[in-house]
């Protein structure tokens, strides 16, 4: 099936996903204040709130109190890096300077530079499906995988083997970005930098950021010092439940086994009370709208949805029930594929 054969929003050629024919109304693109204040007073508070009862759960009901916690405290963490994507967008306050000060906030929790996060989404958007998708491009390594691999592909955050390379990784690019010497004032008659290497905030104040959030996490987490190894629960559950939540996350909106080379495949996930714990906020489980219409806001994603419904645009197949039901089906389909070549 060639690519311009599938169904429109699922996959098309060459990483950009596009809508044709449809538009939707100028004022959809209009961020909302009220919106964006109120997710960001959920996701840190409830990130803030269960750090600061870490504890008083140990001294009520000791160590294994905290137990259930520990994935709640990664769903959130993970949650952030949503958050920081709107902000990415520009599209979470009608301001660009407020937009990119909670993002600068976020990637002092997620300990990683605002300004990369940034420049590897744009990269996704402009290719995803293709081998120049930086930011969410292993599953373009999944199209021949067997059932068993993509399991372990899922399941393989939890143990912690990225945690580490991530957070250097994040730490270095930082590191040499903060140590670029780039000029206040270009001089006459030089070219103006590209906007691509020009910061969208100061290196110096990610650095900061990045420090202060964490100083603040340890306080809160370990009772002003009082239980000192529970400082260690951030980073741990960081690591594992939030890399876990947000690899499976990506895996379901764009793993398609039968995809074509250069197709961009988008799906998105109906809400539902698990799904919402756990796995997305800001209405980005609505991911095909997403990728249509990047710059309208997520407020406005649940109307962009009942918009392409109401004209016919979407297909049954662009969107799933539950994130466990989409797991079920591509290992199915996996399944079913290796049985025929053995057959």
């Amino acid at each position: 099936m060639a690519a311009t054969d599938a169904p429109p929003g699922v996959t098309y050629a060459h990483g950009l996903v596009r809508p044709v024919g449809v538009r939707v109304p100028r004022e959809w693109y209009v961020p909302s204040n009220t919106f964006a204040w109120r997710a960001v007073a959920v996701l840190f508070g409830v990130l803030l709130a269960s750090l600061a009862a870490l504890p008083w759960l140990v001294a009520r009901w000791g160590v294994v109190a905290v137990v259930p916690v520990l994935p709640v405290i990664g769903a959130y963490v993970y949650k952030l890096t949503i958050l920081m994507h709107e902000c990415c967008h520009r599209t979470l306050f009608q301001s660009r300077r407020l937009n990119d000060r909670v993002g600068l906030a976020c990637g002092g929790f997620l300990v990683s530079s605002y300004d990369d996060f940034c420049r590897a989404h744009w990269q996704h958007h402009r290719h995803c499906g293709t081998d120049e998708d930086g930011e969410e491009s292993d599953y373009l390594t999944l199209q021949e995988a067997s059932a068993t691999v993509l399991v372990l592909h899922l399941i393989k955050p939890l143990f912690g083997v990225q945690a580490g390379r991530m957070a250097l990784g994040a730490l270095g690019a930082l590191a040499r970005r903060f140590g670029r010497r780039q000029p206040a004032t270009p001089a006459p008659g030089a070219a103006a930098a590209p906007r691509s290497q020009v910061p969208l905030v100061s290196p110096v104040a990610q650095l900061l950021a990045i420090v202060g959030c964490q100083v603040l996490i340890m306080l809160l987490a370990s009772g002003g010092g009082r239980y000192p190894w529970l400082v260690l629960v951030y980073p741990l559950t960081a690591g594992t439940f939030g890399l876990f939540f947000s690899r499976v996350r990506a895996f379901c909106e764009h793993v398609r086994l039968d995809r074509h080379l250069g197709e961009c495949s988008v799906r998105s996930h109906l809400p539902n009370p698990v799904d919402r714990l756990f796995f997305y906020t800001l209405n980005m489980n609505l991911h095909v709208e997403h990728h249509l219409f990047p710059q309208v806001p997520a407020c406005h994603l649940p109307r962009v949805r009942q918009h392409l419904l109401a004209v016919g645009y979407l297909q049954p197949a662009m969107s799933s029930r539950f994130i466990l039901g989409t797991i079920a089906g591509v290992l199915g389909q996996a399944r079913g594929r290796r049985s025929r070549v053995l057959s």
